[in-house]
């Protein structure tokens, strides 16, 4: 069985059983300093009735991922507040089904699958207050991360992705596609900036932005092959490359 879990304020997301097993979100807070002489307290988030169940992200006491409530079904985007019986359900009625990557604590992005393709969308604690946020002559599209006010991840357009900021709503939608890329993707942000990669030719760069394609700036190391800007914290950014 793989879990998702929370310790030191680090979220990591389960893996899909090779086995086809259920997997259960699980909350574990460390309670020493030491390493070598860890404790830990762990609490298993599968709300009542649910086969399986993934924790993708924390903010303070909140955490949001989703539950699948049949074998091999769709998930259903969920919050905890760190039992497994505080879960609310945040599928929209008439969904097919849909999951959470992000939150801010008062608001939690993610998508909701419409017909056969995923919404990026918005919620703010229930599955009334669900917003679509796909863009017009967008396929598909996904929110990963939340400042609170504003909301990135990427759309898909033309066969391409679009890395994307709304401010809660569709209309709101802004591309941040650089000039001269092909592809882009974001991934997080801060109330201010966004970060996440852009295709040069045949490499992917790590990028930061600040509200609009214009103001991308190209943080690929010299060296690299690929990278991605996965995080940001104020005045930095974490990039994976290789």
């Amino acid at each position: 069985m793989h879990s998702g879990f929370k310790w030191s304020g680090i979220v990591v997301a389960p893996c899909a059983s090779a086995m086809g097993r259920s997997a259960a979100a699980v909350v574990v807070i460390s309670a020493a300093a030491s390493i070598s002489n860890a404790q830990w307290t762990v609490t298993d988030l599968n709300p009542a009735g649910a086969h399986r169940s993934y924790a993708n992200a924390v903010f303070g006491a909140q955490q949001v991922g989703y539950a699948a409530f049949q074998d091999g079904g769709y998930g259903h985007a969920g919050l905890w507040s760190g039992t497994a019986g505080s879960w609310v359900d945040l599928n929209p009625a008439g969904a097919t089904g849909s999951y959470a990557y992000g939150s801010s604590g008062a608001q939690q992005v993610g998508e909701v699958v419409v017909g056969i393709n995923g919404h990026a969308s918005v919620w703010s604690g229930s599955a009334g207050s669900w917003v679509d946020l796909n863009p017009t002559g967008a396929t598909s599209s996904f929110a990963q991360s939340t400042s609170g006010a504003q909301q990135v991840g990427s759309a898909f357009i033309g066969g391409l992705y679009r890395a994307s900021l709304w401010s809660g709503t569709s209309g709101s939608w802004v591309n941040l596609t650089p000039s001269g890329a092909t592809e882009s993707r974001g991934y997080a942000n801060t109330p201010t900036q966004q970060v996440g990669d852009a295709t040069f030719g045949n490499s992917h760069h790590a990028g930061l932005w600040s509200g609009t394609a214009g103001s991308w700036i190209d943080l690929h190391p010299a060296a690299a092959m690929n990278s991605f800007a996965y995080s940001i914290s104020g005045t930095q950014q974490v990039v994976h490359q290789f």
